[in-house]
């Protein structure tokens, strides 16, 4: 065989090996001067020298030669990039021109590029798994680091302590300890993420609430008179096995006086935007500190995704709690958890819904009642819009003759208002 023959045939084997490398479904990130790290989901098909495929909703073209790879993005048949890069067992590396990042449509940005494959679940099946935590923490961020890896799918047994720093047999110092985060494998900014609360079960018979009305759910002038007694006891006694609570020192009055048990988690979070961070007592778009009574067993939370992995931590657990949590704290207590995760590709909710076997909810987070309202409605209505197809005229009718609120804090540094709607009005329109 002549030199160039044999020259022609490895460069033909070469490119059939990166070909067969380079086929299926990788994770892009780019980078970009000045403006946040994006990722995507890309598809590639290679065919002899020829490469296609989609980068989210962009489509690709373009072709390889050895480990070199030249691509061409298109939106809407329009140039929307060219990334040039080399292919190698573990990745795709290289640099250049973008579309996005800082100008969001404008000029084309000069990017570095990595794709890397997604992660494989361990098992064909979806795992159960039973997460001991030993570190808590007070504070929603994307820099606290994943304390276990799931797939969607996967379900996770654990367990959480009470606002104060307490479970069953520990303290630690308070200020709604969070369990987590755990990473979920596939999810991405622009995600939703969905957590189905399977079990939320009490570990102890004690729980303890505040005593005292916050200023924000009454007048000044009731607060000035109020003369409460120092003395009083926020303490309760938890009849797991009859499921209610009564006071641990009642005064005479309120000897008889119990409530219904109802677990609920006060606090689920996706990890906030960017470098953003948060206490636990603070709530936002991402969840948080929501102290919504109905977050309890059998509700499904979707919350947007910022971060690869979402980063999802719960914790502020009640075994009662009225609407608005006006004292402050409800029947603060710990307990068992299990959720099973799922990821929505490519669409992001604008902050917290949730729904369960009655209702479907969404969550407005801000800094008045008015403002929470309306943005619980808008989140509502467009939800409606999307899933049920609806005009905006229809939306209009139907959230006018059904739809309720519930108040669901108060207390906090943002408020919250749920807007619902029964699921039995739905019906007509599946």
């Amino acid at each position: 065989m002549k030199i160039l023959e044999k020259i022609l045939l490895l460069v033909a084997l070469t490119n059939l090996c990166v070909g067969a490398d380079l086929a299926g479904e990788w994770i892009a990130e780019v980078s970009a001067k000045g403006a946040e790290q994006q990722y995507a989901r890309v598809r590639l098909q290679v065919n002899g020298t020829s490469v296609t495929g989609d980068w989210n909703h962009m489509k690709v073209k373009g072709s390889l030669s050895g480990g070199h790879v030249s691509l061409s993005l298109l939106l809407n048949e329009s140039p929307a990039g060219t990334l040039t890069g080399i292919s190698t067992a573990a990745a795709i590396t290289g640099q250049g021109q973008m579309i996005g990042g800082r100008n969001n449509g404008g000029p084309q940005d000069h990017v570095a590029w990595k794709l890397t494959r997604p992660a494989r679940a361990p098992s064909t099946k979806p795992r159960t798994i039973d997460f001991e935590p030993t570190i808590f923490h007070g504070y929603y961020s994307a820099s606290i680091p994943a304390v276990l890896h799931i797939f969607p799918g996967d379900t996770v047994r654990t367990r959480t302590y009470d606002q104060s720093g307490r479970d069953a047999d520990k303290r630690t110092p308070g200020g709604n300890l969070e369990t987590g985060p755990f990473y979920v494998e596939g999810a991405l900014p622009g995600d939703t993420l969905s957590i189905k609360l399977i079990k939320v079960r009490l570990n102890r018979d004690s729980a303890r609430q505040g005593t005292r009305i916050n200023g924000r759910a009454v007048t000044p002038a009731w607060v000035a008179a109020a003369q409460y007694d120092p003395n009083f006891s926020g303490e309760w006694k938890l009849d797991r096995e009859k499921g209610v609570a009564m006071l641990a020192h009642p005064t005479p009055r309120m000897t008889n006086f119990t409530v219904p048990i109802l677990p609920m988690l006060g606090c689920i979070s996706t990890a906030p935007p960017g470098e953003q961070s948060y206490r636990g007592t603070d709530l936002g778009p991402f969840g948080g500190n929501m102290d919504y009574n109905q977050m309890g067993e059998g509700v499904t939370l979707y919350l947007p995704v910022y971060h690869p992995g979402a980063l999802l931590t719960m914790g502020d657990a009640h075994a009662a709690m009225g609407d608005a949590e006006l004292t402050g704290s409800a029947l603060e207590t710990s307990v068992d958890v299990e959720f099973t995760v799922d990821v929505i590709k490519g669409f992001a909710s604008a902050g917290p819904r949730l729904e369960n076997a009655e209702y479907l909810m969404a969550m407005g987070v801000a800094g008045s009642v008015a403002d929470s309202i309306q943005i619980a409605t808008s989140q509502l209505a467009d939800w409606l819009k999307r899933d049920y197809k609806l005009t905006d005229s229809e939306v209009a009718l139907l959230l006018g003759a059904v739809v309720k609120f519930d108040v669901t804090e108060l207390v906090d540094p943002q408020l919250n208002v749920v807007a619902k709607v029964p699921k039995s009005a739905l019906k007509a329109f599946k």
